[in-house]
């Protein structure tokens, strides 16, 4: 982690020039360092043995209206990211200024990929990211946004799912996130249906030409699926064609992930052929326990 950019002297997108801000932001890593070691933190990483991984709607990222981002949110951001070997991101917008900047405070342990952008009104110009430490997942070769063929434009994905092949260890392995339309909360209108449906023709796609077609024995599909619960149509859509939600996530019986916690919009599915992967732990990091908790200022 390259945590000399908070000096002035660095770069000028990073650092923050006030001493008592600096010595304020360098507690809060602290204080963030502990949280995510706790017991309702995240997992130590390991350089062979495990593989963490994890998805993060970080909203609007990117995004220069109102000023953009805090600077200072960045490192703490960089620090969630590090606890992990694999993340996908959603909602990177047009302007990567502050996703390059994410990727500087990592350093040159960690390598990217980034989508094109999604345009449209339902797209909101947004992108697909991957960010993975290099010391423990390759990439082999392979990334690419899903199209569905022959589809007509009104039923193309509102994001493109953006997928890629890794390799941690021997486990080889392919990754899709997504984005998943929202519209509408009426489970009545059209617009919900349309999201239900995106989730159908995505998990229907990879099944009849990844399972089915064994071209990937393991396969993740993470990201905002936009789902409420696990009685709604959404929910039964992204479980209902070969994938799976990993036991450590249905046994812990997680909060939602949104920020009041009443929804389960981020969800990770998997294919596994031979049922040789084992989830050992999965959970939610609730960061503002730890930084930005008082809304008053």
């Amino acid at each position: 982690m390259n945590y000399f950019y908070l000096n002035p002297r660095k770069e000028q997108t990073l650092f923050i020039e006030d001493k008592a801000d600096r010595d304020s932001v360098i507690k809060n890593i602290v204080d963030l360092r502990k949280s995510l070691s706790s017991k309702d933190g995240i997992p130590e990483k390991k350089l062979t043995g495990n593989l963490i991984l994890g998805t993060w709607n970080i909203r609007e990222f990117g995004n220069t209206k109102y000023n953009g981002r805090m600077r200072e949110s960045l490192y703490y951001i960089a620090e969630v990211i590090s606890r992990f070997d694999l993340i996908a991101i959603q909602e990177v917008r047009d302007d990567l200024t502050d996703f390059n900047n994410i990727c500087k405070i990592l350093g040159n342990d960690w390598g990217s990929f980034i989508s094109l952008v999604t345009d449209g009104v339902s797209g909101n110009r947004e992108r697909m990211a991957f960010l993975y430490d290099k010391r423990t997942v390759s990439f082999k070769n392979v990334a690419g946004q899903i199209i569905l063929p022959g589809e007509s434009y009104k039923n193309a994905f509102a994001r493109a799912p953006y997928m890629i092949r890794f390799q941690s260890g021997w486990l080889k392995f392919d990754i899709c996130t997504v984005h998943i339309y929202y519209g509408k909360a009426s489970k009545t209108s059209d617009e919900y249906k349309r999201r239900v449906t995106e989730i159908e023709n995505l998990t229907g796609f990879l099944k009849k030409n990844y399972v089915e077609k064994e071209r990937s024995n393991n396969l993740f599909v993470l990201g905002d699926f936009n789902i409420e619960d696990t009685l709604s149509d959404t929910y039964k859509a992204a479980t209902s064609s070969s994938f799976k939600i990993p036991d450590a996530i249905l046994k812990n019986k997680l909060a939602g992930s949104n920020v009041k916690q009443d929804k389960i919009y981020d969800q990770i599915l998997y294919y596994n052929k031979f049922n040789d992967i084992t989830f050992k732990n999965a959970g939610i990091f609730d960061f503002y326990k730890t930084v930005f908790n008082n809304f008053d200022n």
